[in-house]
């Protein structure tokens, strides 16, 4: 397993297209990733609306989301393809689904009990140079 933010391990998330190619980021839940009703989370069958009080930045390598209060619900590295960062420029909205599954496995078991939190944050590319 990988170090993530916060010195908590967990496993790291993975960048994904949904079937209309809005990027998605899939991370398995974690202590240091809360997912608050609150916050605007949906479940699983609702795209939530945009949270504009998020916010997400990628650089080509590192993912850097904020939650409203400026702290980081995810901040690392990020091995996505070229076309996950071309739907992030083009949608410029990034879709966070998180929930009780630890790899791409169990991931449609927690989905089909509608276990899953999703929520939908503005997005933008970062020019590193």
């Amino acid at each position: 397993m990988e170090r993530t933010d916060g010195g908590d391990r967990a496993r790291p998330p993975w960048p994904d297209l949904l079937a209309d190619h809005r990027p998605a980021l899939v991370a398995p839940a974690a202590p240091h990733r809360p997912a608050p009703a609150g916050e605007g989370w949906t479940g699983p069958d609702t795209l939530p609306a945009l949270r504009e009080d998020w916010a997400a930045a990628y650089d080509g390598t590192r993912l850097v989301v904020t939650r409203p209060d400026g702290t980081p619900w995810y901040d690392g590295p990020l091995a996505a393809a070229r076309e996950w960062a071309r739907a992030l420029r083009a949608h410029r909205t990034l879709i966070l689904v998180t929930g009780p599954f630890t790899s791409p496995f169990d991931f449609r078991p927690a989905a089909a009990a509608g276990r899953l939190a999703v929520l939908a944050v503005p997005a933008r590319l970062v020019d590193t140079h």
